[in-house]
């Protein structure tokens, strides 16, 4: 959890890797955590070959790891995959960027969209996210984190995430809430208020209480978790 001042804090386009104001990488330590814990608990343990999609420094990497897949990371920045392959030598990472992945069709048995759509779209480019569902083998997986606020154009709405996602054989399966935006639990994090071995404990609780949020909010967002399987 030190080094992340010493990561790129935004991408070659400008776009937030973190929160700036994490100064002490807590908040994403504990989202990092989180994340991790709900793909254990969605995804659960498998194997063969994963693809994090836009994996910046490598933030999910190990956790897609631990569920048992050889995980491949694919990025448009040179810069800040070297800032991956220093922080994670033992995963592949590949210099990529959609729609023209460097992938032959049915080549992943998990491919992964953590927290990219959304920043396409505020490029006005998420139309790219179309072309990644060819990645994922018969019987594969494609998981995506992403946040949904009602009535915001700068989100994305729920039914985009459907109609990208849902071809080339792949169907929805589950979509469940993970994680709220504005709580006073997660500033304090933020600010090391919370100590690290409490982290544990909070996202199991958090977890938790997600899933009974069934409405998308209006006046912040929800960071939701989607599985799509490929017959």
């Amino acid at each position: 959890m030190n080094d992340y001042d010493k990561l790129p804090a935004f991408d070659d386009s400008g776009i937030n890797l973190a929160d700036p104001n994490d100064t002490l990488g807590r908040k994403t330590a504990y989202i990092s955590m989180l994340q991790a814990k709900a793909l254990q608990q969605y995804v659960g343990f498998g194997t063969g070959k994963a693809l994090d999609i836009g994996c910046g420094y490598g933030r999910m990497s190990d956790a897609l790891a631990d569920l048992g897949y050889l995980v491949t990371g694919v990025e448009p920045s040179e810069r800040v995959l070297k800032a991956a392959s220093v922080r994670r030598p033992e995963h592949e990472w590949c210099v990529g960027q959609m729609p023209n992945l460097p992938f032959p069709d049915n080549s992943f048995d998990l491919v992964c969209l953590f927290n990219v759509a959304r920043a396409l779209h505020l490029m006005n480019v998420a139309d790219v996210c179309e072309s990644i569902s060819r990645l994922v083998k018969p019987g594969g997986r494609l998981i995506v984190i992403d946040n949904l606020r009602r009535n915001d154009s700068r989100y994305l709405p729920e039914n985009w995430f459907n109609e990208t996602f849902s071809r080339d054989g792949l169907c929805l399966s589950h979509r469940v809430a993970i994680r709220a935006s504005r709580w006073p639990v997660i500033y304090m994090i933020r600010y090391g208020l919370i100590p690290l071995r409490w982290f544990s404990a909070i996202a199991n609780w958090e977890l938790q209480r997600m899933v009974r949020k069934k409405q998308i909010p209006r006046h912040s967002y929800y960071n939701y978790l989607f599985i799509y399987e490929k017959k």
